[in-house]
């Protein structure tokens, strides 16, 4: 997957952690702190929750939050531990697809701590809610277009966001790079039709999965929700399924050989930046720990 893509590969409850482990080390702490407040606004501009569901949805968010923090903390900063070793020589491709599939790892199990919940609470969104949250991704749309519908890497969001991306971890590139960025992103053949249609594919199978869960018994609607995040990560269609993993694997071979372009100098602030990370990232979970 593409750096300007990582912040993409989850959806609800998952995008916010995604955000702040790739937003910037002086903002981690406090976002970290204030994720569940952050999550249940995103949701509430998505649904229009009404009281009693704004404070389940709180509630639910406050124990994900504790679990996440306790379990799952630890976990990304032995992986920023071992990024740091790796960050400071050449990686291939496989090295960046193992760890790459680490990480998603821990997206989809926290992911699926949200299936109980989810069953519990999309079922009570009303017509109205639904309506509200159609209009919502349909807006979500139109800037999806305007970001990622051009494919010349000159025009559209996908060269500036991947170089602020990089010159975060590496610090500035330098015009050959920015060149070779340019001309990469260019060859990589993005098909953006594909991601179009897997994004209504998506967002239409989760309203219409809201809409079925009304009739259905816990234990159904649970299942329901299980196999829903499943089709969320891995799309059944198989021609965008093949896609999706076409885009991974260049992903991960569009990111070593940049890494290999890197000097010594930035491939040393990538692994200070790493180690940063990971230092915030024990400290929040040691302090969660002695609450």
């Amino acid at each position: 997957m593409r750096p300007a893509a990582i912040t993409r590969w989850c959806r609800g409850l998952v995008v916010a952690f995604s955000v702040v482990l790739l937003g910037g080390c002086s903002l981690l702490s406090l976002t970290y702190e204030r994720l569940g407040t952050i999550v249940l606004w995103r949701l509430d501009s998505w649904w229009d929750l009404d009281d009693a569901q704004r404070r389940g949805l709180a509630e639910a968010l406050q124990r994900w939050h504790a679990w996440h923090r306790r379990e799952q903390l630890p976990a990304v900063a032995d992986a920023l531990a071992r990024w740091q070793t790796l960050a400071a020589g050449p990686v291939d491709a496989e090295t960046v697809c193992r760890e790459g599939a680490a990480l998603r790892a821990l997206l989809r199990q926290a992911s699926q701590r949200t299936i109980e919940d989810l069953a519990r609470w999309l079922p009570t969104l009303s017509d109205a809610q639904l309506t509200h949250w159609q209009r919502r991704l349909a807006e979500d749309d139109e800037q999806w277009r305007r970001e990622w519908g051009d494919l010349d890497p000159d025009r559209s969001e996908r060269f500036k966001r991947t170089r602020a991306r990089l010159e975060s971890f590496y610090g500035r590139l330098d015009e050959a790079q920015r060149r070779w960025l340019r001309e990469r992103l260019l060859a990589a053949g993005d098909q953006p039709e594909l991601a179009w249609a897997e994004r209504q594919r998506r967002q239409a199978d989760w309203l219409d999965t809201a809409r079925r869960l009304r009739s259905l018994p816990v234990d159904a609607a649970r299942a329901e929700v299980a196999a829903l995040w499943e089709r969320t990560w891995r799309s059944p269609d198989p021609k965008l399924a093949a896609w999706q993993e076409r885009v991974w694997a260049q992903g991960c071979a569009w990111l070593a050989d940049w890494h290999a372009r890197a000097t010594p100098a930035q491939r040393a602030r990538a692994v200070a930046q790493l180690a940063s990370y990971e230092r915030e990232l024990r400290a929040l979970a040691a302090n969660g720990n002695g609450r």
